[in-house]
Protein backbone atom coordinates (compact mmCIF):
# COMPACT_ATOMS: atom_id res chain seq x y z
CA UNK A 1 0.00 0.00 0.00
CA UNK A 2 3.27 2.21 1.00
CA UNK A 3 4.37 1.67 -2.36
CA UNK A 4 1.76 2.03 -4.18
CA UNK A 5 1.06 5.51 -2.23
CA UNK A 6 4.42 6.70 -3.08
CA UNK A 7 4.29 5.91 -6.89
CA UNK A 8 0.80 7.69 -7.18
CA UNK A 9 2.35 10.68 -5.47
CA UNK A 10 5.74 11.17 -7.36
CA UNK A 11 3.41 10.68 -10.54
CA UNK A 12 1.55 13.78 -9.11
CA UNK A 13 4.06 15.70 -8.70
CA UNK A 14 6.25 15.12 -10.82
CA UNK A 15 3.07 16.10 -13.40
CA UNK A 16 2.80 19.07 -11.12
CA UNK A 17 6.80 19.72 -11.64
CA UNK A 18 7.02 18.95 -15.65
CA UNK A 19 3.48 21.19 -16.44
CA UNK A 20 4.70 24.00 -14.68
CA UNK A 21 8.22 24.33 -15.82
CA UNK A 22 6.84 24.02 -19.72
CA UNK A 23 4.14 27.25 -18.71
CA UNK A 24 7.53 28.84 -17.50
CA UNK A 25 9.06 28.10 -21.15
CA UNK A 26 6.16 29.56 -22.81
CA UNK A 27 6.04 32.29 -21.02
CA UNK A 28 9.57 33.35 -21.10
CA UNK A 29 8.72 33.39 -24.99
CA UNK A 30 11.15 29.81 -24.81
CA UNK A 31 14.30 27.36 -23.43
CA UNK A 32 16.61 30.13 -23.86
CA UNK A 33 14.76 32.89 -22.04
CA UNK A 34 14.64 30.75 -18.65
CA UNK A 35 18.27 28.92 -19.06
CA UNK A 36 21.22 30.44 -19.07
CA UNK A 37 24.22 28.07 -18.09
CA UNK A 38 27.38 29.68 -16.10
CA UNK A 39 30.15 26.80 -16.66
CA UNK A 40 32.53 28.12 -14.07
CA UNK A 41 29.79 27.97 -11.42
CA UNK A 42 28.45 25.05 -12.35
CA UNK A 43 31.83 23.48 -12.11
CA UNK A 44 32.23 24.30 -8.82
CA UNK A 45 29.31 23.18 -7.54
CA UNK A 46 29.90 19.79 -8.84
CA UNK A 47 33.47 20.28 -6.25
CA UNK A 48 30.96 21.16 -3.53
CA UNK A 49 28.91 18.08 -4.39
CA UNK A 50 32.12 15.92 -4.38
CA UNK A 51 32.77 17.92 -0.68
CA UNK A 52 29.45 16.24 0.50
CA UNK A 53 29.60 12.86 -0.87
CA UNK A 54 32.78 12.46 1.23
CA UNK A 55 31.72 13.92 4.38
CA UNK A 56 28.82 11.39 3.82
CA UNK A 57 31.58 8.72 4.49
CA UNK A 58 33.17 10.45 7.04
CA UNK A 59 29.79 10.43 9.14
CA UNK A 60 28.89 6.95 8.58
CA UNK A 61 32.68 6.42 9.80
CA UNK A 62 32.30 8.61 13.13
CA UNK A 63 28.61 6.81 13.94
CA UNK A 64 30.50 3.58 13.67
CA UNK A 65 33.05 4.37 15.92
CA UNK A 66 30.27 5.41 18.11
CA UNK A 67 28.82 1.84 17.85
CA UNK A 68 31.92 0.39 18.90
CA UNK A 69 34.16 -0.33 15.63
CA UNK A 70 36.51 1.17 13.46
CA UNK A 71 36.40 1.31 9.57
CA UNK A 72 38.79 3.03 7.29
CA UNK A 73 36.90 6.56 5.89
CA UNK A 74 36.94 4.53 2.05
CA UNK A 75 35.07 2.23 3.18
CA UNK A 76 32.55 3.91 5.23
CA UNK A 77 32.30 6.19 1.82
CA UNK A 78 31.98 2.52 -0.07
CA UNK A 79 29.27 0.76 2.18
CA UNK A 80 27.09 4.02 2.43
CA UNK A 81 26.78 4.96 -1.05
CA UNK A 82 26.55 0.88 -2.25
CA UNK A 83 23.63 0.48 -0.22
CA UNK A 84 22.02 4.10 -1.45
CA UNK A 85 20.67 3.16 -4.24
CA UNK A 86 18.14 1.37 -1.84
CA UNK A 87 16.65 4.39 -0.97
CA UNK A 88 15.05 4.64 -4.76
CA UNK A 89 12.95 1.66 -3.81
CA UNK A 90 9.60 2.50 -1.94
CA UNK A 91 9.42 1.50 2.14
CA UNK A 92 12.71 4.00 2.58
CA UNK A 93 14.02 0.57 4.32
CA UNK A 94 15.87 -1.13 1.86
CA UNK A 95 19.23 1.39 2.34
CA UNK A 96 19.19 0.95 5.69
CA UNK A 97 18.76 -2.90 5.36
CA UNK A 98 21.74 -2.31 2.45
CA UNK A 99 23.55 -1.08 4.79
CA UNK A 100 23.28 -3.09 8.24
CA UNK A 101 23.97 -6.20 5.70
CA UNK A 102 27.35 -4.60 4.53
CA UNK A 103 28.05 -3.11 7.38
CA UNK A 104 27.63 -6.65 9.11
CA UNK A 105 29.53 -8.15 6.09
CA UNK A 106 32.80 -5.85 6.74
CA UNK A 107 32.55 -6.61 10.33
CA UNK A 108 30.64 -4.97 12.53
CA UNK A 109 28.17 -7.33 15.01
CA UNK A 110 24.36 -7.16 14.04
CA UNK A 111 23.92 -5.30 17.49
CA UNK A 112 26.97 -2.73 16.14
CA UNK A 113 24.87 -1.98 12.54
CA UNK A 114 21.92 -1.53 14.11
CA UNK A 115 23.00 1.09 17.17
CA UNK A 116 24.60 2.60 13.77
CA UNK A 117 21.51 3.10 11.57
CA UNK A 118 19.66 4.07 15.04
CA UNK A 119 22.13 6.85 15.90
CA UNK A 120 22.76 7.93 12.41
CA UNK A 121 18.66 8.66 11.66
CA UNK A 122 18.69 10.69 15.00
CA UNK A 123 21.73 12.70 13.81
CA UNK A 124 20.02 12.81 9.92
CA UNK A 125 17.50 14.60 11.57
CA UNK A 126 18.90 16.36 13.98
CA UNK A 127 21.35 18.07 11.17
CA UNK A 128 18.93 18.73 8.71
CA UNK A 129 16.67 20.53 11.60
CA UNK A 130 19.77 22.47 12.77
CA UNK A 131 20.35 23.61 8.76
CA UNK A 132 16.78 24.88 8.66
CA UNK A 133 16.15 26.86 11.33
CA UNK A 134 17.72 29.53 9.33
CA UNK A 135 14.33 29.42 6.93
CA UNK A 136 12.05 28.81 9.79
CA UNK A 137 10.81 32.56 10.36
CA UNK A 138 10.45 33.50 6.57
CA UNK A 139 8.55 29.84 6.35
CA UNK A 140 6.71 31.12 8.77
CA UNK A 141 5.70 34.11 7.80
CA UNK A 142 5.03 32.48 4.28
CA UNK A 143 2.74 29.93 5.35
CA UNK A 144 0.90 32.67 7.94
CA UNK A 145 2.18 31.38 10.77
CA UNK A 146 3.45 33.39 14.08
CA UNK A 147 7.65 33.51 13.72
CA UNK A 148 8.64 33.77 17.43
CA UNK A 149 5.73 30.58 17.90
CA UNK A 150 7.56 28.43 14.77
CA UNK A 151 11.27 29.20 16.23
CA UNK A 152 10.05 27.92 19.60
CA UNK A 153 8.65 25.08 17.93
CA UNK A 154 11.64 24.03 16.04
CA UNK A 155 13.71 24.85 19.19
CA UNK A 156 11.83 22.35 21.13
CA UNK A 157 11.90 19.55 18.23
CA UNK A 158 15.96 19.98 17.88
CA UNK A 159 16.21 19.81 22.33
CA UNK A 160 13.47 16.42 21.97
CA UNK A 161 15.88 15.16 19.05
CA UNK A 162 18.99 15.70 20.89
CA UNK A 163 18.08 14.21 24.21
CA UNK A 164 17.66 10.87 22.15
CA UNK A 165 21.49 11.14 21.86
CA UNK A 166 21.93 11.23 25.72
CA UNK A 167 23.60 7.91 26.91
CA UNK A 168 20.79 7.99 29.68
CA UNK A 169 17.84 8.18 27.51
CA UNK A 170 19.76 5.59 24.97
CA UNK A 171 20.14 3.16 28.47
CA UNK A 172 16.53 3.61 29.28
CA UNK A 173 15.24 3.26 25.31
CA UNK A 174 17.42 -0.09 25.35
CA UNK A 175 15.93 -1.88 28.47
CA UNK A 176 13.11 -1.21 26.84
CA UNK A 177 13.45 -3.34 23.45
CA UNK A 178 15.47 -6.12 26.26
CA UNK A 179 11.79 -6.52 27.68
CA UNK A 180 10.14 -6.20 24.86
CA UNK A 181 12.72 -9.32 22.84
CA UNK A 182 13.27 -10.72 25.87
CA UNK A 183 17.02 -10.44 25.20
CA UNK A 184 20.23 -9.26 26.72
CA UNK A 185 21.78 -6.43 24.51
CA UNK A 186 24.81 -4.81 25.34
CA UNK A 187 25.89 -1.65 23.12
CA UNK A 188 28.64 0.47 23.09
CA UNK A 189 27.95 3.69 25.41
CA UNK A 190 30.06 6.29 24.21
CA UNK A 191 29.87 9.62 26.73
CA UNK A 192 27.52 12.39 25.64
CA UNK A 193 30.58 14.49 24.54
CA UNK A 194 31.99 12.17 22.50
CA UNK A 195 28.65 11.59 20.85
CA UNK A 196 27.74 15.72 20.50
CA UNK A 197 31.65 16.12 18.73
CA UNK A 198 29.40 13.99 15.66
CA UNK A 199 26.77 16.60 14.73
CA UNK A 200 29.48 19.36 13.50
CA UNK A 201 30.11 16.33 10.89
CA UNK A 202 26.56 15.94 9.98
CA UNK A 203 26.21 20.07 9.85
CA UNK A 204 28.95 19.91 7.29
CA UNK A 205 27.54 17.42 5.06
CA UNK A 206 23.80 19.36 5.05
CA UNK A 207 25.73 22.75 4.47
CA UNK A 208 28.19 21.32 1.87
CA UNK A 209 25.53 19.79 0.07
CA UNK A 210 23.45 23.07 0.45
CA UNK A 211 26.01 25.04 -0.82
CA UNK A 212 26.39 23.44 -4.05
CA UNK A 213 23.22 23.49 -4.54
CA UNK A 214 23.25 27.31 -4.52
CA UNK A 215 26.14 27.39 -7.04
CA UNK A 216 24.23 25.47 -9.00
CA UNK A 217 21.57 27.58 -9.16
CA UNK A 218 24.08 30.80 -9.87
CA UNK A 219 25.43 28.65 -12.69
CA UNK A 220 22.11 28.39 -14.00
CA UNK A 221 21.33 32.57 -13.70
CA UNK A 222 18.84 32.55 -10.64
CA UNK A 223 19.81 35.13 -8.05
CA UNK A 224 19.24 33.84 -4.93
CA UNK A 225 21.16 35.01 -1.91
CA UNK A 226 23.80 32.95 -0.26
CA UNK A 227 21.43 33.49 2.73
CA UNK A 228 18.88 31.91 2.66
CA UNK A 229 19.95 30.17 -0.19
CA UNK A 230 22.58 27.77 1.51
CA UNK A 231 19.78 26.14 3.18
CA UNK A 232 17.08 25.61 0.93
CA UNK A 233 18.42 21.85 -0.23
CA UNK A 234 19.02 20.40 3.08
CA UNK A 235 15.51 21.79 4.00
CA UNK A 236 14.23 20.17 1.42
CA UNK A 237 16.18 16.87 1.35
CA UNK A 238 15.28 16.80 5.19
CA UNK A 239 11.78 16.98 5.18
CA UNK A 240 11.85 14.24 2.17
CA UNK A 241 13.56 11.98 4.46
CA UNK A 242 10.62 12.04 6.58
CA UNK A 243 8.23 11.36 3.90
CA UNK A 244 8.14 7.41 4.23
CA UNK A 245 5.94 6.55 0.60
CA UNK A 246 8.08 8.59 -1.10
CA UNK A 247 11.33 6.82 -2.59
CA UNK A 248 14.48 8.87 -2.12
CA UNK A 249 12.14 11.93 -1.26
CA UNK A 250 11.18 11.48 -4.58
CA UNK A 251 8.74 14.47 -5.29
CA UNK A 252 8.29 15.59 -1.66
CA UNK A 253 11.51 17.03 -1.83
CA UNK A 254 11.59 18.69 -4.84
CA UNK A 255 7.85 20.17 -4.45
CA UNK A 256 9.33 22.09 -0.97
CA UNK A 257 12.01 23.01 -2.96
CA UNK A 258 10.06 24.81 -5.47
CA UNK A 259 8.02 26.53 -2.72
CA UNK A 260 11.45 27.23 -0.37
CA UNK A 261 13.33 28.77 -3.95
CA UNK A 262 10.39 30.97 -4.50
CA UNK A 263 10.02 32.29 -0.52
CA UNK A 264 13.90 33.03 -1.22
CA UNK A 265 13.44 34.87 -4.14
CA UNK A 266 10.31 36.03 -5.14
CA UNK A 267 11.30 38.08 -8.57
CA UNK A 268 12.49 34.83 -10.62
CA UNK A 269 10.70 34.03 -13.97
CA UNK A 270 7.91 31.77 -13.62
CA UNK A 271 9.35 28.39 -14.14
CA UNK A 272 12.91 28.83 -12.63
CA UNK A 273 11.93 27.26 -9.34
CA UNK A 274 10.68 24.38 -11.41
CA UNK A 275 13.76 24.20 -13.38
CA UNK A 276 16.47 24.05 -10.47
CA UNK A 277 14.46 21.32 -8.74
CA UNK A 278 14.51 19.05 -11.21
CA UNK A 279 18.48 20.24 -12.53
CA UNK A 280 18.75 19.50 -8.45
CA UNK A 281 17.35 16.08 -8.72
CA UNK A 282 19.51 15.13 -11.58
CA UNK A 283 22.59 16.88 -10.14
CA UNK A 284 22.29 14.90 -6.86
CA UNK A 285 21.75 11.84 -8.62
CA UNK A 286 24.45 11.74 -10.72
CA UNK A 287 26.39 12.83 -7.95
CA UNK A 288 25.62 9.29 -6.22
CA UNK A 289 25.82 7.23 -9.51
CA UNK A 290 29.06 8.15 -9.46
CA UNK A 291 29.95 7.28 -6.39
CA UNK A 292 28.20 4.43 -6.31
CA UNK A 293 30.78 3.05 -9.64
CA UNK A 294 33.67 3.98 -7.17
CA UNK A 295 32.38 2.53 -4.24
CA UNK A 296 32.35 -1.24 -6.10
CA UNK A 297 36.47 -1.51 -6.32
CA UNK A 298 36.46 0.59 -2.59
CA UNK A 299 34.35 -2.00 -1.23
CA UNK A 300 36.43 -5.20 -2.91
CA UNK A 301 33.63 -7.14 -3.70
CA UNK A 302 31.68 -8.53 -6.98
CA UNK A 303 28.13 -6.61 -7.53
CA UNK A 304 26.66 -10.15 -7.30
CA UNK A 305 28.10 -10.67 -4.18
CA UNK A 306 27.08 -7.39 -2.62
CA UNK A 307 22.96 -7.34 -3.78
CA UNK A 308 23.42 -11.06 -1.84
CA UNK A 309 24.21 -9.51 1.15
CA UNK A 310 21.84 -6.69 0.78
CA UNK A 311 19.20 -9.65 0.06
CA UNK A 312 20.48 -10.72 3.70
CA UNK A 313 21.36 -14.06 2.18
CA UNK A 314 24.55 -15.51 2.81
CA UNK A 315 26.92 -15.20 -0.08
CA UNK A 316 28.87 -18.24 -1.79
CA UNK A 317 32.07 -17.96 -0.75
CA UNK A 318 34.79 -19.06 -3.13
Amino acid sequence: MAGVAGFLFVAVSGYYLVSSFLRGIREAGGLGGLVRVNPGYLLLSVVVLELHLFSCGWAWRQVVRLAGFRLSVWKAYAIHFLAQIGKYVPGKVWAAIGKYALSCDSGLTRTQAGHALALETVFIVFGSLITAMPLVPGAAAAAGMEKAGAVRLAVGAGLLILAALHPSVQARLLRILAGITRRRIAINRPTFGQTLRTVPIYCIVFVALGTGFWLLTLSLGMNIPAFPGVFLYPTALGIGYLVLPAPGGLGVREMVLVWLIRMAAPGLEPGAAEFAAIVGRLWITAGEALAFVCSLPLYGSGFGRILSLIRLQEPTVS
